[in-house]
């Protein structure tokens, strides 16, 4: 196609089965927008809590996610050329098929070149790929100067290049969500956010990876149990107490009791002995992914010596031989109305 023929108002489906929005695009947009643009996106730190929820009568994974200020992803989109999108970083393709299917939908018959930077350790639980996907689009919407395109709409195009997703997009830092990551839908936003924790967190088994597409796989053919829907139930209604209540040790004990009943699905190596820990140092308690082998000790960000005991807790944990240690605080996080993703996909 030439660059002549698009200069015309056209509706162009970010998702095959969801909205249409209306895109213009045209051969001065492409001319004049800038040569490189980045996108950051941060990354989570496992869950708070997560498990079946039942929606419309049929268990759908609900989770609330944690959210880790020092995790981040940056794309670089640029290189404009009538040609294939290309990523530089091999074994990232999930992020290069969310790059393909924008730019199909953006500018049919060109392509630019992804460039990734990031710090959140794949395969572990951690959001690399959806981050990677959402940070991939919103630097090429920057590049391409489109119109607005709504949240849910990027959200449909990361679930379509990755599968099960993350809500990082979503995360305002007024609200908590609880999240459909394998059927991408919002099951339900509480108004108030999350008390703040401070956290340790670590990788429980370094150089172990979860596939989240092989797991989600594994759990349709071995749906949850009646006990699983059943005890994650009444884990829920004590998050959603303790959150109404802004009892953050309320919510420190349904992230553990989350992660207990996740243990025959998706192993943490030394489940046990990290709650042990986590009473031994003063945590409130222990948090994890439910797809993989990320973990956190999460602290009142007031207690007493609160130093001291992360520096104990750190100590511990190196014996345990656990990678990734790093802290951070839950309220730290921006609010995605100011971070780059919403002012370049939502302007």
């Amino acid at each position: 196609m030439a660059l002549d023929e698009w200069n015309e108002l056209r509706e162009v489906p970010l998702s095959r089965s969801g909205p249409r929005v209306d895109v213009r695009v045209g051969r001065q947009a492409w001319r004049h927008s800038p040569r490189r643009v980045s996108c950051s996106v941060m990354g989570h730190w496992g869950e708070v809590i997560q498990g079946p929820v039942v929606v419309d009568g049929q268990p759908q994974i609900g989770l609330v996610t944690l959210p880790d200020p020092t995790r981040w992803v940056t794309a670089f989109a640029g290189g404009r050329h009538a040609g294939a999108t290309t990523c530089s970083q091999p074994g990232k393709s999930k992020a290069l098929r969310a790059a393909r299917l924008v730019m199909e939908r953006w500018a049919p018959g060109f392509g630019v070149q992804i460039d990734l930077l990031s710090n959140i350790p794949e395969g572990v639980g951690a959001g690399s790929s959806t981050a990677d996907c959402a940070a991939t689009i919103g630097a090429i919407h920057g590049l391409l100067a489109v119109p607005r395109a709504a949240d849910m709409d990027v959200l449909a195009v990361i679930a379509a290049a990755e599968g099960p997703c993350d809500p990082l997009i979503l995360l305002d830092g007024k609200a908590t969500l609880l999240w459909g990551s394998r059927c991408g839908r919002l099951l339900k936003r509480y108004a108030v956010p999350l008390p703040p924790f401070h956290a340790v967190g670590f990788v429980t088994d370094p150089g172990r990876t979860v596939s989240t597409v092989e797991l989600a796989a594994r759990q349709r053919r071995q749906p949850p149990t009646a006990r699983e829907v059943d005890a994650f139930g009444a884990i829920l209604r004590d998050f959603e107490e303790a959150l109404a209540s802004r009892s953050a040790d309320g919510i420190a004990a349904a992230a553990q009791a989350s992660g207990s009943l996740n243990q025959p699905r998706c192993p943490i190596d030394g489940w046990d002995a990290l709650a042990r820990l986590s009473d031994a140092v003063g945590a409130r308690g222990v948090s994890c992914a439910h797809s993989g082998t990320a973990a956190a000790l999460l602290f009142d960000p007031g207690i007493d010596h609160l130093a001291e005991r992360c520096e104990r807790a750190t100590r511990h944990l190196r014996e345990l031989r656990v990678g990734h240690v790093h802290q951070f605080r839950t309220d730290a996080a921006p609010a995605f109305s100011s971070a780059p993703l919403r002012a370049a996909v939502l302007p």
